[in-house]
């Protein structure tokens, strides 16, 4: 039906406007309908017209600009704003009400603000009527399919696994492979953020380093001279991000206004790191931004990160900041994730609440304005997404009153009530959820109660409720029975959970650490396993993996978790010495060698005796290592590995008294001084 052209226009959603739009658009009058309420038109007789005119259009190519038009329209109102005109808003959402029931079930229910759902079922149900013989048709299956997901409030395994098959029937179609690089990059991109949406972190870094190899393009994180404050004199060591280019990359998306930025104003602190002798030229872009943002998204999925992490989650995002990408969608969560990061600094908590409100205030604005270019490659959410990171940050800077009217102007009773206790007013919070619950009963507002009142009564209740496929309410009851050390009921209602949905990935993760304590060995390597399909780059993941195989004695399979881990926790003494023990077991000594001498730079001591007794045996016995050396022969080395430990831990006993074994119990190496020594 619509060629490649057609998927380059409407790859990134233009708006319906876009000079390469309107050539065909403007083919019929009614197409000037439909680009009138584009420019938010108050004509309701006029948008009622085009929802008669659309069974009547006669031609396919016309019925799939007016499908993506009202998807157009649709991620306008509930993504980047600016809003149609109420009087619009309300004709439209005489129709919503349908649609919104048919999306949502009891146990995953729409949001309830969504705006103009109507275009959206409108848009799906024309794509899902459509073959799979067309690109384009494809595309936008994933697309509405993908949309659709982010406005549920928990994450359907129906719409992953329909999205999946249907990524897979576009990479196997036979124009697929004719497609420009450019638009494959584009579209891998968006099956990246789809996938980490999705928490499928291994497939998602999959997409992406696909996208990069189809374009030429990489990046780095480098060092770089540079000064943070006022005052400094001296400009030291700091992070930036490097990029690495075969050739530059065109970019053909239209130019959009981006949110205003918002200065820092600090006393003491620049605007921004001022780099001293560093190219400037980094190439960044609206095809090339989003592998930054991606980078930065996966690893805020760790909510727990360290001064270096977020340092280089900074890096990255500020590379895109100052990049002027002139999109507003990837501008937009370029500082929504900044002032995730920047709410619990001090200095810049202000200006993080302030960015964000000029991003939520932006909804509103009455200028008509393209925005939706490149929502799919930006992985930006939705406007209620962002307003609650607002209502979060309004938390953080003791403004309760602020977060719970939001909060409330949201309708998110479960964040809602998580303030009021955070707030000291748990009364207040049963009150609000049990008058809810007297309205209607639902599984997740029994949930709700149960987080509120600590009693797994509610949890059960919510089961019931549900007809036993609260996926919720099992994953509740079961981190009640993890925290009280009732190992065994944890690991049976989190594998309830698992099987209503599997899609989430920090669940497999402590129903294996249940297992491992129960012991039940084989189930903890089930889903230690699934933990690390999701995200191959889990350390934690890894070693315990590592640690199941062990009880079990498969050391085979433990030593090569433990090399895993350690490639992703490079710093964690605890994964290398897992590792250094799996590797004595399996006898691969220049392994012991190098992860004895990693602990012992990080400071310190290896807890396990037998290393060192063991180390002093290859020799001694002459035991031939797994990599086919002779033990005798790594006498050099396990000398010079115990005279380095000795000089960084003083305090270990037994590390010294083989040290002197080496020294006088080796037949040919006696050395009776150094060995008293």
């Amino acid at each position: 039906m619509l060629g490649e052209e057609m998927i380059v226009t409407s790859l990134s959603l233009y708006e319906i406007t876009d000079a390469k739009w309107a050539e065909k658009i403007t083919q019929g009058a009614y197409w000037e309908i439909i680009k009138q309420i584009t420019e938010v038109s108050d004509d309701i007789e006029c948008y009622n017209s085009v929802l008669e005119k659309f069974s009547g259009l006669n031609s396919d190519e016309s019925q799939f600009l007016f499908a993506v038009s009202a998807l157009n329209i649709f991620i306008q109102n509930n993504f980047t704003g600016p809003l149609l005109s109420s009087k619009l808003l309300e004709s439209i959402a005489a129709e919503d009400s349908n649609a919104c029931s048919a999306a949502s079930t009891l146990n995953n229910a729409m949001y309830s603000l969504v705006r103009c759902t109507s275009l959206l079922d409108l848009s799906t149900k024309y794509f899902e009527s459509k073959d799979d013989s067309s690109l384009s048709d494809i595309v936008f299956k994933i697309r509405t399919l993908f949309i659709k997901q982010m406005l549920l409030e928990e994450k359907c395994t129906a719409i992953f696994e329909r999205i999946e098959k249907n990524i897979t029937t576009l990479k196997n179609h036979p124009q697929f492979k004719d497609l420009s690089n450019e638009i494959k990059c584009k579209l891998y991109i968006e099956f990246g953020f789809t996938y980490l949406y999705f928490e499928q972190v291994t497939k998602s870094r999959q997409c992406m380093d696909t996208a990069k190899s189809l374009i030429g393009f990489d990046f780095q994180l480098t060092g770089a001279l540079g000064k943070r404050t006022k005052f400094q004199q001296t400009a030291v060591a700091q992070l930036t991000v490097e990029t690495i280019i075969d050739k530059r990359v065109a970019d053909h998306a239209p130019l959009e206004n981006e949110p205003q930025a918002i200065d820092l104003n600090d006393d003491t602190l620049l605007e921004s790191i001022s780099f001293s002798n560093i190219d400037s030229k980094k190439y960044i872009n609206n095809l090339t931004a989003p592998f930054l943002l991606h980078t930065a998204s996966c690893k805020l999925r760790d909510n727990s990160l360290d001064e270096m992490l977020r340092e280089e989650v900074i890096a990255f995002i500020e590379a895109i900041i100052e990049g002027k990408t002139f999109s507003y969608c990837i501008s937009a969560h370029a500082y929504f994730l900044r002032s995730r990061l920047e709410k619990t600094s001090i200095r810049k908590l202000c200006r993080s609440m302030e960015q964000l409100e000029e991003v939520v205030q932006g909804f509103d604005c009455k200028k008509t304005c393209s925005r939706t270019g490149n929502l799919l490659v930006s992985g930006l959410p939705p406007m209620w997404c962002q307003q609650k990171l607002l209502a979060e940050l309004y938390t953080a800077v003791g403004s309760h009153k602020s977060a719970l009217d939001m909060y409330e102007r949201l309708h998110m009773v479960e964040e809602q009530v998580t303030s009021m206790i955070a707030a000291g007013r748990y009364e207040a919070a049963e009150k609000l959820t049990r008058s809810l619950l007297s309205e209607r009963e639902t599984p997740k507002l029994y949930c709700v109660l149960g987080d509120t009142t600590q009693d797994i009564v509610h949890y059960e209740k919510a089961w019931e409720l549900s007809d036993q496929t609260s996926a919720r309410a099992m994953k509740s009851l079961g981190y009640h029975y993890f925290n009280v050390k009732d190992y065994p009921k944890a690991l049976e209602c989190m594998l309830k959970s698992l099987d209503c949905n599997y899609l989430q990935a920090g669940l497999w993760f402590t129903a294996g650490c249940a297992a491992l304590a129960i012991p039940e060995y084989s189930t903890a390597i089930k889903c230690f396993r699934e933990s690390v399909m999701v995200d191959d780059e889990s350390a934690q993941a890894w070693s315990n993996l590592g640690a199941a195989y062990e009880r079990t004695d498969e050391v085979v399979k433990a030593f090569n978790c433990y090399k895993e881990a350690v490639k992703h926790a490079y710093n964690d003494w605890r994964i290398w010495e897992n590792y250094l023990c799996a590797a004595a077991r399996v006898k691969h000594i220049p392994t012991v060698l190098l992860a004895y001498k990693r602990i012992v730079d990080m400071g310190q001591k290896v807890t396990d005796d037998r290393i060192p007794n063991c180390l002093v045996a290859v020799v001694r016995e002459n035991i031939t290592s797994a990599c086919g050396k002779s033990g005798s022969l790594f006498y050099d080395e396990i000398l010079a590995l115990f005279k380095y430990a000795s000089s960084k831990v003083t305090s270990d006993f037994n590390m010294w008294k083989c040290y002197a074994a080496l020294h006088l119990d080796i037949e040919g190496k006696v050395d009776v001084v150094k060995g008293i020594d």
